[in-house]
């Protein structure tokens, strides 16, 4: 079968069919596949349950996988990947589990290499609810008012994991809590494309390289409250077997929260590293 990229509403997302992806993928579905993660920055793959070695073998598909920072949540048997969940140890739907991943954010923006790329495979998901948003930071940079963009320009901001001290140990392990500042472009060039994209978030971005507080927290806001313009963005309502890859180098994306039945939420998830491969 010949594979099929579809656009689906918004800014991005394509729904890539045609291509089992519950196989390893030959060279030349995985260079077709690539391309369209490159042209569409969020690919969907429908229909398809993957067990953990399945998953991991697509993600790998897209290049080398990395664990992520906090121990707890690997696998314990494939620990390059995590499990994410709304439930506590004890297999109850838990307020502060829950809470993790709402709000504008990109993922592993707080290491010295920012993560490729993030791969979600549903598990388990509530009947209503529980879905997650992506906005295109290219087209919030490309559409960034000259004046705006103008300040940003050559300037670096500080990153760490859970960002801000009043928001970070609120609802981080205490052993990730003090990870080190980090810090990387506003206007960063994409390694593949070489388009330029903007690179903060409202999550775990800390503050300006160089500046006084008052003044980079000003400035951040100002772009904040450009990049999250609802034009910017697009939504993802999931299905059992679903399977969603997406850039973190050129997207924001958020959890919605809102799970009105309470039930289970579980994903198998998978960091991919910025390398060639």
């Amino acid at each position: 079968m010949t594979i099929e990229v579809r656009k689906l509403g918004g800014p991005m997302l394509a729904e890539v069919v045609g291509v089992d992806v519950t196989k390893p993928l030959d060279a030349a579905d995985k260079a077709v596949v690539n391309r369209a993660f490159m042209d569409h920055c969020v690919l969907v793959f429908r229909d398809q349950p993957m067990g953990p070695k399945q998953t991991l073998d697509l993600s790998n598909a897209f290049g080398p996988v990395e664990p992520h920072i906090t121990v707890k949540y690997r696998h314990p048997e494939y620990p390059d990947l995590i499990v994410m969940t709304n439930m506590n140890e004890k297999g109850e739907i838990d307020a502060h589990e829950s809470a993790r991943g709402v709000g504008w954010h990109t993922d592993m923006c707080y290491m010295p290499l920012p993560a490729k790329a993030t791969l979600l495979h549903t598990i388990e998901i509530p009947e209503k609810g529980g879905d997650t948003l992506f906005a295109n930071m290219y087209m919030a940079l490309d559409e960034m008012p000259a004046a705006l963009r103008a300040k940003i320009e050559g300037l670096r901001a500080t990153f760490r994991y859970g960002g801000r001290a009043e928001n970070r140990n609120a609802r981080l392990e205490k052993e990730d809590r003090d990870k080190p500042l980090q810090d990387h472009p506003i206007v960063k060039t994409h390694r593949e494309s070489g388009r330029p994209s903007l690179f903060v978030n409202p999550t775990h971005t800390v503050g300006i390289l160089g500046w006084e507080d008052d003044a980079a927290q000003e400035l951040l806001g100002e772009v904040y409250e450009w990049a999250g313009q609802e034009r910017f963005q697009a939504v993802h309502q999931w299905r059992p077997g679903d399977t969603v890859i997406w850039d973190n180098r050129c997207c924001w994306h958020s959890a919605t929260g809102d799970n009105p039945l309470r039930q289970p939420r579980r994903f198998f998830r998978a960091t991919i590293a910025d390398r060639p491969h």
